[in-house]
């Protein structure tokens, strides 16, 4: 939600004005995060002896030294091998070398790193009654999230928390002990399988969360979001995080969650590319200092926002009542309800701290106008008269946190009566590499692929380079599109079902497109049918009311009806996946061993194929992106239209598939059906404007 009058805080303000080497080598009084009621705080090697000793991993270590029939001291050898590739290391003198060469490289790649600091000086002084572990989890938008964040924790003397890492970076030479040595620790990325694993992780854990007076870090969503929308939530570490609260070897656990936006990220073109199948790069020392030519173009990566929320207690979940239910029946394990109601709820907070950023609403802008308008480009100054309709629509009728840097940044004196057309010429500016204005002020474009790919590298299907030369670009506008879902995805889904549906089915729609688009959305998934129905009748009610909002009407688009417009073309895409893989889920109906893998790629080439016929009803390139099609067929085995069985083979229910076609069929056909194709032409290679005449 907005906040009025919140202040956000520059950080690089200070370090443009002092010199760096004296900022980083100051003299710190940090703040630790906790310290145990009689000092039981652990040093590294306390630490590594003390999950040696866990009741849960001796076992496992008999165990495992009877299976193998090796003595015990060998298997303990394992695990302590295992112990010190988890284990974190912090030493504070290369956290000040580090802060003093990333000061360096941020003040010339960015604008700005702004933060509500009011919140985070709060948390700061909560840590001060050492009642409570902190848990920090911020969104996951890039490579850089929690170097920033460290950062910032560097800046206002707290102490560095202990980070959850991926292996990737465990295996980059040099890099990896150094930010081991800023305070990572390193888990591999699956290890449900491998019990022996998985007893030493949750032991090494339960240690930090207990006898470390720094933080936890973690990213609940898993990866990074390439798509730059908020993803559903995992509950492994969360899970371990809370069974230290549980068996109360805690006395409380309080977690911070973080929003990060940012203007644009670094691998910007990379999530493109990753979203059609194309592996990333792998992390490797080298790559590292290649990535440095970013320095090239001084502020070229814009602003860095960081939301701190509102604490959140988990003793609120993991209450006394539950804890007395341990102490009676200690077989009893966490419930897994209570897990996943806290992780929905950091998740619901990470959305409503997001900070929409004007290309956001450039982005928005320019996608709906493709579908609205094809034939017509958009000039610049229609586009301010747009934006600045849409932001002030956004604000107060949605209450959406937008854009601080209108309110706290320093504007040029000839715009500051005009704040709105600066946030647009700015952010084009910032993104003139994929929207460029051309000699007559219309806005185009830019062709963003770079070629070369190699087909047996492709993890999805292998797509023509004419796909590929339409489908980057536009991904990488929708990847700035994406963000809005945050505030947007219900109101976007009710506003599909007013425009496309006759009235007495608007509900029953609404419920269909919140149940099946729910993990795409990361929407909560443990609401009943009746509570999804009262969020229908409260959002429809919402829109209905809006003077913007009128019931579809083909003959008459016009000014009262363009928010209902811009919502259903925003969810569009999304629509159309879903139809997409229902059709090839049919299809494949009497296939045996369909694993998700061949549903996938399926997918691509039937929406390969729809991209050049006209007749077709989805035919955006979005459509082509991978991650959309995993998360929607879990929602569709969540609301058993498909079966998974034990072996991960998936059996589609024809009937109920065949049922949710005819109804997107319906409602896609009442809607715009403009396309990327018709709208840039001087962007698509003549053999396939040949083909598309043909058709």
């Amino acid at each position: 939600m907005k906040e009025e009058n919140e202040k956000f805080t520059d950080v690089l303000i200070e370090r443009r004005k002092t010199y760096d080497f004296l900022w980083a080598s100051r003299s710190l009084q940090l703040q630790p995060a906790y310290k145990r009621s009689g000092g039981w705080i652990y040093s590294r090697k306390e630490i590594i002896d003390h999950v040696l000793e866990n009741q849960n991993v001796e076992l496992a270590l008999n165990v495992m030294a009877r299976q193998k029939n090796v003595p015990l001291t060998v298997v303990q050898n394992e695990a302590r091998l295992i112990i010190e590739e988890i284990a974190g290391k912090m030493h504070m003198p290369t956290v000040r070398w580090l802060a003093l060469i990333l000061s360096k490289i941020l003040k010339r790649i960015l604008v700005s790193i702004r933060l509500n600091d009011d919140m985070l000086i709060n948390v700061k002084n909560e840590m001060r009654k050492n009642v409570s572990q902190f848990v920090f989890v911020p969104t996951h938008r890039s490579y850089m999230d929690f170097i920033l964040l460290s950062y910032l924790f560097f800046t206002y003397d707290m102490t560095i928390p202990n980070i959850a890492s991926g292996m990737d970076f465990y295996h980059m030479k040099y890099v990896g002990e150094m930010l081991r040595k800023l305070g990572a620790f390193y888990m591999r990325r699956t290890f449900s399988n491998d019990p022996f694993y998985k007893h030493i992780f949750k032991a090494y854990i339960s240690t930090l969360v207990a006898h470390s007076d720094r933080a936890i870090e973690f990213f609940i969503e898993g990866t990074r979001s390439r798509s730059q929308k908020t993803l559903t939530p995992k509950y492994g570490l969360l899970s371990m995080i809370l069974e230290s609260l549980y068996l109360s070897q805690v006395p409380e656990i309080t977690f911070i969650p973080v929003s990060i936006s940012y203007d644009k990220p670094l691998e910007e073109r990379l999530f493109a590319y990753e979203l059609l199948g194309v592996p990333k790069p792998p992390e490797t020392t080298s790559g590292l200092f290649r990535s440095l030519s970013i320095l090239k173009e001084p502020l070229a990566y814009g602003n860095v926002f960081f939301k701190f929320g509102i604490p959140i207690r988990a003793g609120d979940y993991v209450t006394h009542q539950v804890r007395f239910e341990n102490v009676c029946r200690p077989e009893k394990k966490l419930p897994h309800e209570i897990t996943t109601k806290l992780a929905y709820d950091i998740i619901e907070c990470h959305k409503q701290n997001t900070i929409l950023l004007p290309f956001n609403l450039v982005a928005l802008l320019f996608n709906n106008r493709v579908y609205t308008n094809p034939k017509d480009f958009y000039s610049v100054d229609n586009l301010i008269l747009d934006y600045k309709w849409l932001k002030q629509i956004l604000i107060e009728k949605f209450q959406i946190n937008f854009n601080p840097t209108a309110v706290n940044a320093p504007t040029p004196e000839s715009m500051k009566e005009d704040i709105d057309k600066y946030e647009v010429l700015n952010s084009l500016q910032t993104h003139k590499d994929l929207l460029g204005i051309d000699s007559d002020q219309n806005i185009k474009i830019k062709d963003r692929h770079i070629g070369g790919i190699q087909s047996k590298s492709i993890k999805g299907y292998s797509l023509k380079e004419t796909t590929l030369k339409l489908a980057i670009p536009v991904i990488n506008v929708m990847i700035y599109v994406n963000p809005v879902f945050a505030y947007l995805s219900r109101p976007a889904m009710a506003a599909f079902c007013i425009l496309t549906s006759q009235k007495d089915l608007v509900l029953k729609n609404y419920i269909m497109l919140r149940s099946l688009l729910s993990g795409e959305f990361a929407l909560p998934t443990h609401l009943n049918e009746s509570d999804i129905q009262k969020e229908g009748e409260m959002m429809t009610e919402f829109l209905s009311q809006d003077i913007y909002i009128q019931p579809f009407d083909e003959n008459a688009i016009d000014n009262k009806n363009r928010l209902n417009l811009i919502l259903s073309i925003l969810i569009l895409p999304f629509v159309g996946c879903l139809q997409n893989i229902c059709k090839v889920l049919i299809e494949w109906c009497n296939v045996h061993n369909l694993l998700q893998k061949t549903i996938v790629i399926e997918c691509q080439k039937l929406m390969e194929e729809s991209l050049y016929h006209a007749t077709e009803l989805s035919r955006h390139p979005y459509t082509l992106a991978l991650d959309v099609y995993p998360a929607i067929l879990s929602s569709l085995v969540k609301c058993g239209h498909v079966t998974l069985d034990e072996n991960q083979f998936y059996k589609p229910n024809k009937e109920n598939l065949v049922s949710i076609v005819v109804e997107l069929d319906n409602m896609l056909g009442q809607c715009s059906n403009g396309s990327y194709l018709n709208a840039f032409p001087s962007l698509i290679p003549e053999e396939i404007l040949n083909l598309q005449a043909k058709l």
